[in-house]
């Protein structure tokens, strides 16, 4: 999916919605990553997921999030404007299951003028990670992100 750039923070307006596509967290990427960052055992074995709260292997949320992230960046949406983000609202409405694939989009919520920094702008993005058999939300991020302008 071929996205166009933004070439400025200026282009963007609350209400404009990107859909990023799809991204699948592969079963090896969600064992993995609990084994380096994460390592509970509903992350890690399904025998032990069983008696979970879940009741099965899951990814972890910070997995999601970690690759919510790097799939907005790879999108080149964001290449010529985004300067970094300045923290986030995480909520993780649903479990997400390895082998899943899930569509993404970016909405813009608020943008304004840096204060300080006529420069830049300060954008607060929500975004939306989604199964794309069901459209169950598995994630949802509100983050600020200080961009060019």
């Amino acid at each position: 999916m071929a996205i166009t750039p933004i070439r400025s923070a200026d282009e963007l307006r609350p209400g404009m919605t990107f859909d990023l596509g799809s991204f699948v967290l592969t079963r090896e990427d969600v064992l993995d990553f609990a084994r380096r960052f994460d390592p509970q055992p509903f992350h890690l074995d399904d025998e032990a997921a069983r008696g979970s709260l879940f009741g099965r292997l899951v990814a972890s949320g910070l997995h999601t999030f970690s690759a919510a992230v790097g799939h907005l960046i790879r999108s080149g949406l964001l290449a010529e404007v985004n300067l970094g983000a300045g923290g986030a609202e995480l909520t993780w409405p649903a479990a997400l299951d390895p082998d899943t694939p899930v569509a993404m989009q970016v909405t813009v919520e608020e943008n304004r003028p840096s204060r300080s920094k006529p420069e830049m702008a300060v954008v607060t993005l929500r975004y939306r990670v989604a199964t794309a058999a069901t459209g169950t939300v598995v994630l949802e991020v509100k983050a600020p992100h200080f961009m060019r302008r």
